[in-house]
């Protein structure tokens, strides 16, 4: 069975080597450590200064202190840095991933006479087809740009693929799944020249290509469904943008309209409703674009620190997310490298960096920046004034429930107050009942305390298996002669406690009432352990403690005056009502709306606490002149949104082209595909991608003429074969005169899996994910959903950001943080051990192998059913010699022992094979 060796037999003959210095790399460094560095080390450890020998300024100054830096930041030793105060956990992080990766120091590119012009900034041209000998293999003018180079080389190009190869990759290349039985069958069976024309109009037909290249857009978009970081809470409707993504593809919706609706659909009118995907539920036509708003989700779906509680540094670290998405997903330009500096690399300075960030400023992207955790936008997709009858009338429910709470925190306080003053009686008679036997009832009757409050002292002083409580310690270690001194010193303690809280109530209340009167937003109630830092206070007084109130409400209800219950019971009355007549909940979208406008100032170095000059509203200057018309009204996005998509842009249209040629043929025109600026790698066809840009925006922006084109020319029809002589001349293909050999993605092996064995659910759209908020960091509820819970295809399984499912690290999934340039390929033994060990590849096999002994279209023949695994895993058939090393594996099959296993044996084996898991 040639080229089908599991892979895992390969690795003992790859040799290990370092990864080479990435676009990433600089990126990492440029965004996240030299900003680190200039603001919180170089004003100690600069060239003039060089504290303790150390200069952070440069590589050069850099010395080999690694692990020790990171001990430094982390405050793990003697030295600790900064001095001023101790980094955020994610600056650590990212200080201790650099040191990891061998701290890689971008080198500043050497210049005279000022910075060179970029290529990518120049007009896009349109130069016609050049002049080629081989005019027959010119299938289309993408070809002559090709077979040109090809020619001045003294190359040629690889002879054309078999139709059964040629048909697996266009089908894995446009819906992500391996061709059908019958789709085989019918292109072999169709001699006609534009046979394979209709393969790719039928495959760009089908609602699986919609998923699959909307999965391309997602990485650019760093799709996720949670925001990650300190908290990970779920995004609720972080679907809905995905579902929008999927539907403009498969809608061939034009790029144009599909780039502004991300960065301003909330503030582009709705198209006609015939022309919509879908109405939602309560929205009246033609008044809300819906489609719009959950489009904005590209601007809303980043990363968070939701937790941080430098409430400006983390409002200004999501809009700088919000640049960087923009700039290399949309633009191919680092400008976020410009936050705390001019960027070191490119003509773009701070002030532009700034400019663009008043126009993010300006947009809403917080429900609540205030409080612990700050609360997210959720744009409503219903009429203004729908939404404003369901958020008054929560408000009202809210409202009375708050009062419900006062009455009972009012009772609760009181019914504290009255055993306050016997609190150490209730800790000396505990032990009576836990140490000594005494009865309880009986020991509460003769001192007059409470039997229900005595039994729940006796469950929290009670000592526990593994029970370590430093604020018990004391008491624990009490003896019968200081016993009633220690309890008294508790009960001291415990007053003293309980003055501090209700002084902290007491101010509380005085600010919302401020707030109110002032038309603002009130505090949040504060939390008791964040305010009193005694722990015996709060587990005492709170939850289930022994002066908490019971639990049950007929418990309470005994504990409660008369008038309270009254109350209670008119207020509980009135809120029952309100739930039974509340409005249905919205649709809701993670999407961003305008904010109040910001008049921005560029942050010295980026720290937030250092204004400098200020900046109006505007767009690079070296893309945009330095006479720009004013934005004078709102955030400015939806001019930034119109001005990405002039005709005329130098980068709008070749960045996608680039990445559509990448997404097609493995490595894009312009191999640094979100860096097009000086550090890029420079296009390998200039005329050609040029060619392509125009020819996209002529279009009409249309995706799926662009893919047309691709698809029907010789250049993507080639094989994968080479020569030595081409693989000296061209090692790097970048002369394309062969096609890629391509690993499949991640979603391509899952799915393909499942197709393979009829098992793939192709219900589109909807979501997988439940619950609100996020959960305990050691709960289970904070893994994404698993994988091998669902048979829907790989696109639609959510994805928490701070634990991404195994199965999508394996195979290069990426973090999902940044916006994506390409998925990685790598080739390692745990990928091998996964094909061969895992149980969902072995359900696969099984799945497989009842569907070659049974169903429609099963054969007896043990031939035909090789032939069949053949042309469901590897979309060809098997040769003579395969097909005789097969039937001497399997031998006679039976419907069941051991001939069977041996089936599906082999159907594993296929299922691990490299040809299974690339496509020529």
């Amino acid at each position: 069975m040639r080229a089908t060796w599991p892979i895992c037999l390969l690795f003992a003959l790859l040799p290990l080597a370092a990864p080479a210095q990435s676009p990433q790399a600089t990126d990492f460094f440029e965004s996240r450590i030299r900003p680190l560095l200039a603001v919180n080390c170089l004003s100690c450890h600069s060239p003039k200064l060089k504290t303790a020998g150390i200069d952070l300024s440069s590589p050069e100054g850099f010395p080999a202190i690694g692990e020790r830096l990171v001990r430094a930041v982390g405050y793990q030793g003697k030295i600790k840095m900064p001095p001023t105060g101790k980094l955020s956990e994610q600056q650590i992080a990212d200080l201790a991933e650099w040191v990891k990766r061998g701290a890689p120091w971008p080198k500043t590119p050497e210049r005279s006479g000022g910075r060179p012009p970029l290529w990518s900034l120049r007009p896009v041209e349109d130069p016609a087809p050049p002049l080629v000998r081989n005019k027959a293999w010119v299938q289309s003018p993408i070809d002559q740009f090709i077979l040109a180079k090809l020619e001045a080389s003294g190359l040629q190009p690889a002879p054309p693929a078999d139709k059964l190869t040629l048909l697996r990759r266009a089908t894995f290349d446009l819906t992500g799944l391996p061709p059908a039985e019958p789709e085989i069958r019918d292109f072999l069976a169709d001699g006609s020249p534009g046979a394979f024309a209709r393969v790719v109009d039928r495959l760009l037909a089908s609602p699986r290509y919609g998923e699959r290249w909307g999965r391309h857009w997602l990485d650019v978009a760093r799709y996720a469904d949670s925001t990650g970081a300190d908290e990970d809470h779920r995004y609720p409707h972080a679907w809905r943008y995905r579902d929008y993504v999927i539907d403009a593809f498969n809608r061939d919706l034009p790029y144009d309209r599909f780039v502004m609706e991300q960065i301003a659909g909330d503030l582009l009118p709705a198209e006609r409703p015939g022309e919509r995907p879908g109405q939602v539920p309560g929205e009246r036509p033609g008044q809300v674009n819906v489609r719009g708003i959950v489009a904005t989700g590209f601007l809303a779906l980043g990363p968070k620190l939701i937790a941080e509680q430098d409430k400006p540094k983390m409002l200004y670290d999501t809009i700088d997310e919000q640049i960087d998405v923009t700039s290399r997903g949309l633009l191919g330009l680092t400008i976020a490298c410009a936050r705390c500096h001019d960027h070191k690399f490119d003509p773009i300075s701070t002030k532009d960096y700034y400019a663009l960030a008043s126009i993010f400023a300006s947009t809403k992207s917080y429900k609540k920046l205030e409080g612990t955790v700050s609360q997210m936008y959720l744009a409503p997709l219903v009429p203004a004034e729908v939404y404003q009858r369901y958020e008054e009338h929560q408000k009202k429910t809210a409202d009375k429930k708050k009062e419900i709470d006062e009455v009972v925190e009012a009772e609760a306080a009181r019914y504290a107050a009255r055993l306050r003053p016997r609190l150490a009686d209730y800790m000396l008679a505990a032990p009576q009942v836990y140490a000594s036997g005494a009865g309880l009832a009986d020991l509460a009757a003769r001192q007059k305390l409470d039997a229900a409050v005595l039994e729940k002292w006796v469950g929290y002083l009670k000592p526990k298996k593994d029970d370590v409580l430093p604020h018990l310690e004391r008491w624990r270690s009490s003896t019968d002669a200081n016993a009633a001194e220690i309890a008294r010193d508790y009960q001291a303690r415990f007053e003293a406690a309980t003055g501090e809280w209700e002084a902290e109530i007491t101010r509380w209340k005085k600010k919302v009432e401020s707030a109110l009167k002032n038309q603002m937003t009130p505090p949040d109630k504060p939390s008791p352990d964040t305010v009193v830092k005694d722990r015996f206070f709060t587990e005492v007084a709170f939850g289930k403690g022994p002066f908490a109130l019971p639990e049950k409400e007929k418990d309470r209800d005994a504990l409660f005056s008369s008038e309270s219950r009254e109350r209670l019971a008119a207020l509980q009355g009135e809120w029952n009502e309100l739930k039974k007549t509340a409005p249905p909940e919205p649709p809701m979208a993670d999407g961003v709306t305008e904010g109040e406008p910001v008049q921005q100032h560029v942050f010295i170095r980026g720290n937030t606490a250092s204004p400098g000059d200020e900046v109006p509203k505007r767009f690079p200057v070296v893309l945009a002149g330095e006479s720009q018309p004013p934005i004078a009204r709102g955030s400015g996005r939806l001019e930034l949104a119109r001005w990405l998509v002039q005709p005329d842009h130098p980068l709008t249209s070749r960045v996608m082209v680039n990445r559509v040629w990448q997404w097609h043929f493995g490595e894009g025109l312009v191999r640094t595909p979100s860096n097009w600026g000086t550090l890029a790698d420079p296009p390998t066809h200039p005329e050609l991608l040029d060619f392509l840009a125009r020819r996209f925006v002529e279009s009409g922006w249309s995706m799926k003429a662009l893919h047309r084109m691709i698809l029907l020319s010789s250049a993507y029809q080639l094989s994968s074969e080479t020569t030595a002589e081409k693989a000296k001349a061209d090692p790097a293909n970048r002369l394309w005169s062969r096609f890629n050999r391509q690993r499949l993605e991640v979603e391509e092996v899952r799915d393909a899996m499942l197709a393979a064995d009829g098992s793939l659910d192709l219900t589109m759209g909807g979501t997988l994910q439940s619950g609100q908020g996020t959960d305990g960091e050691n709960s289970a509820a904070r893994l994404s959903f698993s994988p091998e819970k669902s048979k829907r295809r790989t696109v639609y399984i959510p994805l928490r950001r701070s634990n991404l499912p195994m199965l999508l690290n394996l195979f290069d999934f990426g973090d999902a943080t940044t916006t994506g340039e390409g998925r990685a390929s790598t080739n390692v033994a745990p990928q091998a051990l996964f094909m061969m060990n895992s149980q969902f590849v072995a359900e696969r096999a099984e799945g497989l192998t009842k569907l070659l002994l049974a169903g429609a279209g099963a054969s007896s023949d043990d031939a035909r059913r090789i032939e069949r695994a053949y042309l469901l895993l590897l979309g060809r058939k098997p040769t003579q010699e395969e097909t005789t090393e097969a039937l001497g594996y399997v031998g006679a099959v039976a419907p069941a022992g051991p001939a069977t296993e041996r089936l599906q044996s082999f159907c594993h084996i296929l299922l691990s094979s490299n040809e299974f898991l690339y496509v020529d």
